[in-house]
């Protein structure tokens, strides 16, 4: 894993603000250090004894041992270090941890105590009397005295920001983390259903072939769209009502189910499509209680939903409104699926209810009403009846009517 540097965490532009108004608001002079303690960033506010200190090899040299000291007794006492630097100046450091790590410092000084003797002195050698210099001596002089109290209460301010800075860091990364993770298994989770798509259409006979594949090739282009978006949350949604569906196409095939394990079904696909069409698609599904342990076909109701959405609902440029009810009423069992999409003609109603009726699967367009129709057929004989009702305009209602045992 590539190791955080200061930068990562902060920006050099974000640095140089924080140092200025800082330095404004307290009188202290203010500079980011590398862990080593290094300056990285402009100085804010630095003395002109401590700048011309610095323009110097071995000051500078000097500053920065100072600054890696007060570090590794911040470290070690867990706690900000106010330290005297070699040059006799208060030195505030208080190390920025992320992960248990430093990467870097805030410093903040070029001022003199008050009080004598209350704080550690810096051990580097004492090979130069920086005072010497008759400028350095005058520079010294214009150095402002602040009391103990004044350099806790910067201590603490620059402390809290310190906090600050690695939360928001913190905060930063974590997202950063999670969009990255979230994008690897969006990217497993579309191959993964892929594979499941491949799967189903082997398993599938012809005429079942026929019923969902442009559906499947939609999904997969939605949340290719989505994730060039970067709308993650709203992929993953969609991946997961996808891969619901997948699964029970999967585990189904060839069996009976549930009134409530196609009800699941067709939610996780209305729930796609809601994703994909927003306001255009609205939906309400109703299940009696009692009903929802009643077995019928594999996919039997689905392909009559889709049939409302894609043909009747989408139809209209402010799209629609789909109700689909399982009522239990006296002998009978009632499933509705009712639209208020564009309808259908009176002439190609009256082909399609042949076709659905007829010996041989129509056009590919009406094989899924024709596979509902007959499965259906196949399962409760004459106890149930398709009816069919549509108006140019007002919309589409189909009703299967079953008797009960």
């Amino acid at each position: 894993m590539k190791k955080l540097k200061l930068n990562d965490v902060i920006t050099e532009k974000s640095q140089n603000e924080i140092q200025d108004s800082f330095s404004v608001a307290t009188g202290f002079g203010v500079i980011f250090t590398d862990a080593q303690g290094n300056h990285v960033s402009s100085k804010s506010n630095f003395c002109r004894f401590c700048t011309k200190i610095n323009e110097t090899e071995k000051g500078a040299f000097y500053c920065s041992c100072t600054n890696k000291n007060a570090i590794a007794i911040a470290l070690k006492t867990k706690k900000p270090c106010i330290y005297i630097c070699h040059a006799g100046l208060i030195n505030i450091e208080i190390p920025l941890i992320y992960e248990d790590e430093c990467i870097g410092a805030i410093t903040a000084g070029n001022v003199l105590c008050s009080e004598d003797n209350l704080y550690p002195h810096d051990p580097a050698p004492k090979d130069i009397n920086w005072l010497d210099d008759p400028e350095l001596a005058a520079y010294y002089r214009e150095i402002p005295v602040v009391t103990p109290e004044q350099i806790d209460g910067t201590t603490a301010a620059l402390s809290n920001i310190t906090n600050y800075i690695i939360q928001t860091a913190a905060y930063a990364q974590v997202q950063k983390q999670l969009a990255k993770r979230s994008e690897e298994l969006l990217d497993m989770e579309i191959r993964r259903s892929r594979l499941e798509k491949q799967l189903k259409l082997a398993q599938l006979d012809a005429l079942q072939k026929q019923v969902t594949p442009h559906f499947i090739f939609n999904v997969i282009n939605s949340i290719s769209r989505l994730m060039s978006l970067e709308e993650y949350d709203t992929a993953k949604e969609m991946l997961d009502s996808f891969a619901r569906m997948m699964r029970y196409s999967l585990a189904n095939i060839k069996s009976y189910v549930t009134v409530r394990q196609e009800l699941d079904y067709i939610e996780s696909y209305l729930a796609i499509q809601k994703i994909r069409f927003g306001s255009r698609i609205d939906y309400t599904i109703h299940c009696a209680k009692e009903l929802e342990g009643m077995f019928i076909p594999f996919f039997s109701i689905q392909p009559l939903v889709e049939n409302a959405i894609e043909h009747g609902i989408l139809g209209r440029p402010c799209g629609g409104k789909l109700i689909l009810q399982c009522l239990s009423l006296e002998e009978y069992v009632y499933i509705r699926i009712k639209d208020n999409g564009i309808g259908i003609p009176s002439k190609r109603l009256a082909k399609l209810c042949a076709d659905m009726k007829g010996s041989e699967p129509p056009e590919a367009q009406h094989v899924g009403l024709y596979n509902c129709y007959h499965r259906f057929h196949m399962s409760f004989k004459k106890r149930v009846s398709f009816n069919i009702k549509s108006q140019p305009g007002k919309g589409t209602v189909i009703t299967i009517k079953i008797q009960k045992e």
